[in-house]
């Protein structure tokens, strides 16, 4: 799984310490990249990290010329998920959306309705612009459960919306200096004194004047106390001239920004918590494993952490007085204070750790991927060959990749290009575009990972230009999708036009694996330049499919041997006459029943045309079967005499002996590749030839077969080769 972290990079604090835990919690399960749009603190921390990162540089916060570098960035290293956290990335995930096709999560880790409050024009544009591209990312991650309730009480899709709770690593040491160091350093003299300490950005929403007001009323009764303000922000001036107010400056120590937010929490006695409105705040979570007790309002997911009486106290947000209260009661009861610190340090660490981040965070990117392909949004592979024009090899080609890319590994959600796709979806079980709507067909590449060609000759230009230009076009647009490309037990070539030659080799050097099905593309393939060093010989994905045991015609009861033909404009004037006499002799000397059989509708002519010229019994199938169907009839053949090359796989593949009728170098190839010397040109037609290659089978039966077989087993071992390396494709 490849997941892109987008943030501002500027973030500080508890956003950035946030992040930092679910990064390192993630880096160690999965693929993760951290994409910052500012060198501020963040990316400057994050360089850091043991993770990928990258900087999309903005001019400005609003610069959206960085849309076109990212979306390239995102296709060519094939994300499954873009994961954006804070409004910045927020409305950048929204411009990218239209151009990526790869779902958006965001973690809400503040109430975005209040994220900018210390200026007008902050908090009319910025939140309304927030709250905008909110609204059209995809899933959303409430820091707690009180957040996720409120995304949903605000309209926001329950069924994409879930919470995960900050987390620490509670098996990384922390370091901190001493007590007296760290004040020392502040200037400040604490003999006798308590330490109240409280860390956040100064925003109204912190809470930090109710905290103040608290410090004075305790303060009109005890001079032993300090506190302490961690932070800084756009309230400071107001904060510092409200204590000035109160009476109670000389009491109140303005930390600034602290770095080192151990040795701050480590040198006060009670930590604070004020806030207005918080998710699941960091600085509690920190204050955890120095076993602070704690006083907070109970606000957002707090209670979740703070159980108040057990690992700490709560108060009502602006309840100055309680909060009063609540510090004096554990400055005032050491014993409880020290309980209380304590179970707070044993609820945080069974609760909210870095195992349970890790598990819920990748728990949901799962969940989210399963969503998305069920829904057809997103898919691992695509398949592209000669599939939906009812061809028993191709579609025999698609079923076998399709069963073969399962086997290694359950719930891939695959997308095939087809001639038919209401056909491709009933038949296969996976979702179809039709293969020439390249609209589509790009827009589907954008949320796909890997294109595989599934199979045939689709790099030839004997049938068609047509065919050549196509598929070599799909190679160059896949690679612009940011797709990998990889050729499935394919042959190559024949290439009349010298012109397409080029086009091949320019297509093939840009794919990432490619598998022949026999030596011979491959030498084709090293004649016409081809510079790629990813190429293997494989086999043909049918061959590794067993008969099956499946409902067939009535055909075939006694001893037979299997005829394919195709009408090909280069087969002799005497072709048919010529095949007939083949059929006669055959029949009529090992009393043999002829069965005639088409791989497509338009076979069905050619055989019906052979037929009239037989003087023996036969028998013609007139529709074409599923390949399975073909396959079990094929299997109980003497020996089977083919054009079509999948009819010589059908036969091969079930351990009968074959005899190959040479229209295409494939037919030829495929007959040396099984070690056999059985095949004839039907360009001009050798009549002796084939009769002799019948008796040759015919004598001696059994060593025939005893020999395919030998040879299927040789081959069948490079048959599951092919499947394996698409997955590993998939994990590139």
């Amino acid at each position: 799984m490849k997941v892109l972290h987008m943030i501002s990079g500027g973030d500080k604090g508890g956003a950035k310490t946030s992040v930092f835990a679910l990064l390192l919690a993630l880096h160690e399960e999965i693929d993760i990249t951290v994409a910052c749009f500012t060198e501020g603190v963040f990316y400057q921390e994050v360089l850091e990290l043991p993770v990928k990162s990258v900087l999309f540089k903005q001019k400005f916060r609003n610069d959206l010329s960085i849309i076109g570098k990212l979306s390239r960035y995102v296709r060519q290293n094939g994300f499954d998920i873009i994961h954006a956290h804070g409004a910045r990335a927020n409305f950048i995930s929204m411009m990218l959306k239209p151009f990526v096709f790869v779902p958006v999560i965001t973690t809400v880790h503040s109430d975005y309705k209040l994220d900018f409050t210390d200026k007008f024009y902050k908090r009319f544009f910025y939140t309304g612009l927030n709250s905008v591209a909110l609204r059209r990312l995809d899933y959303y991650i409430g820091v707690s459960e009180e957040f996720r309730k409120m995304l949903i009480n605000r309209g926001f899709d329950e069924s994409r919306v879930f919470s995960v709770y900050n987390s620490l690593d509670f098996k990384k040491e922390i370091s901190f200096c001493a007590k007296d160091e760290f004040l020392r350093r502040l200037g400040v003299d604490a003999d006798g004194k308590t330490l109240i300490g409280i860390i956040g950005r100064f925003d109204f929403v912190k809470g930090h004047d109710v905290f103040l007001r608290a410090a004075a009323k305790i303060s009109k009764s005890r001079d032993d106390f300090l506190f302490l303000m961690a932070g800084e922000g756009p309230e400071e001036a107001n904060l510092k001239k409200l204590a000035e107010t109160l009476g109670i400056s000389k009491n109140v120590i303005f930390c600034g920004f602290v770095n080192d937010i151990f040795s701050f929490i480590n040198a006060i006695d009670i930590n604070v918590c004020a806030s207005r409105s918080e998710s699941f705040p960091f600085m509690l979570l920190e204050g955890t494993l120095l076993k602070k007790p704690t006083v907070s309002t109970a606000v957002g997911g707090i209670p979740e952490l703070i159980i108040d009486g057990e690992t700490g106290l709560l108060v009502r947000d602006g309840d100055f007085d309680a909060l009063a209260e609540r510090i004096m009661f554990y400055a005032e009861n050491a014993e409880t204070s020290a309980l209380h610190g304590e179970n707070l340090y044993l609820h945080s660490k069974a609760n909210f750790s870095k195992e349970s981040l890790q598990k819920k965070s990748l728990e949901i990117y799962e969940t989210v991927l399963r969503k998305e392909k069920a829904a057809n949004r997103v898919f691992d592979i695509m398949l592209t060959g000669y599939y939906g024009s009812a061809n028993s090899g191709d579609d025999a080609i698609l079923d076998t990749i399709i069963q073969s890319l399962r086997r290694e590994r359950e719930g891939l959600s695959i997308l095939a290009l087809s001639k038919t796709p209401p056909e491709t979806m009933r038949d296969y079980g996976v979702f179809s575009i039709y293969r020439l709507n390249f609209f589509r067909v790009w827009k589907f590449m954008k949320r796909t990972r890997l294109i595989v060609y599934g199979g045939g000759s689709l790099m030839q230009d004997i049938t068609s230009t047509r065919s050549l230009v196509y598929y070599t076009f799909l190679v160059h647009l896949a690679k612009y999708a940011g797709m990998r490309v990889m050729l499935y037990g394919n042959g190559i070539g024949p290439i009349v036009n010298p012109r397409n030659e080029k086009k091949v080799r320019r297509a093939l050097d840009k794919c990432d694996y490619i598998s022949l099905r026999d030596p011979e593309s491959l030498e084709y393939v090293k004649k016409i330049g081809v510079k790629n060093p990813n190429v293997a010989v494989s086999i043909d994905p049918v061959f590794s499919v067993e008969p099956e045991s499946v409902a067939t015609p009535d055909v075939c009861k006694g001893r037979c041997f299997a005829v394919s033909l195709r009408p090909w404009q280069h087969n002799e004037p005497a072709f048919v006459e010529k095949i007939a006499e083949a059929i006669n002799h055959a029949a009529e000397k090992y009393a043999l029943t002829p069965l005639l059989i088409p791989m497509q509708p338009k076979d069905v002519v050619i055989l019906k045309e052979t037929a009239r010229r037989l003087d023996c019994a036969h028998e013609i199938l007139t529709k074409v079967y599923d390949y399975k169907t073909i396959m079990a009839i094929v299997a109980r053949a003497e020996f089977a005499m083919c054009m079509r090359l999948h009819a010589l796989i059908y036969a091969a593949g079930a351990g009968v002996p074959i005899i190959g009728l040479v229209y295409d170098p494939k037919v030829a190839n495929f007959i040396t590749y099984m070690n056999e010397e059985t095949a004839v040109d039907t360009s001009d037609l050798d009549l002796p030839a084939l009769k002799s290659m019948i008796d040759r089978i015919m004598r001696d039966p059994a060593s025939a077969k005893e020999k395919i077989a030998r040879e299927r087993e040789r081959l069948k071992k490079l048959s599951g080769r092919d499947a394996k390396i698409a997955i590993e494709l998939l994990s590139r």
